[in-house]
């Protein structure tokens, strides 16, 4: 994991909290998130992603909230 600026370490943890079913890590100034268990084939073909990259904090909780979105209209969130 990079050193985290005491910002990106605060962001780091809220996110951790709001999202606990992703793990979250930034690697190479990358955000990412690794869903804790891999999605079954039917939320694979809604678009849940097992994990993804985003380039700054905001843009992975933005990511996820569309994440969280999918699984919640197909009443697995």
């Amino acid at each position: 994991m990079d050193r985290l600026s005491l910002w990106e370490g605060a962001h780091l943890a809220a996110i951790e909290t709001t999202f606990p079913g992703w793990r979250i890590l930034v690697r190479n100034r990358c955000w990412w998130a690794t869903k804790h268990t891999p999605p079954t084939p039917a939320q694979k073909t809604a678009g849940v992603l097992h994990q993804f990259a985003r380039p700054g904090p905001l843009e992975l909780v933005a990511a996820l909230t569309d994440q969280l979105g999918i699984l919640s209209r197909m009443g697995a969130a």
